[in-house]
């Protein structure tokens, strides 16, 4: 079994001035979509999340931003959905968490 982690922290003051030119360097046309009010803590965890899936999975397959989409189940708990020819979703969790001055995510992928 191989297991590759990636975690990210970033400061909310920088998304707190973002354009959405900007957004759709790192979101999806969808996660764009769903954003509900442009909460700076929410969006810097979106961010810090798919930096942490781009490090967990860069010794198999180098993904970028755009092959990453963050979403929730019911529970409100974040998964992602990779467009990944040898990586599954399935095989990657996730988990963000934020306050009003960082944001912080991890991620872990397990290959058997």
């Amino acid at each position: 079994m191989i297991f590759n982690i990636g975690i990210d922290i970033e400061e909310v003051s920088r998304f707190k001035r973002i354009d959405k030119k900007l957004l759709e360097k790192f979101l999806t046309k969808d996660e764009i979509k769903n954003l509900k009010n442009k909460n700076a803590e929410h969006i810097a965890g979106l961010f810090c999340a798919k930096e942490a899936v781009i490090k967990a999975c860069n010794p198999t397959e180098e993904i970028d931003f755009t092959k990453i989409q963050i979403l929730h189940n019911k529970d409100s708990s974040p998964y992602a959905l990779l467009k990944s020819k040898k990586i599954k979703g399935k095989d990657l969790k996730i988990s963000i968490s934020h306050s009003k001055n960082y944001a912080v995510a991890a991620a872990i992928l397990v290959r058997r």
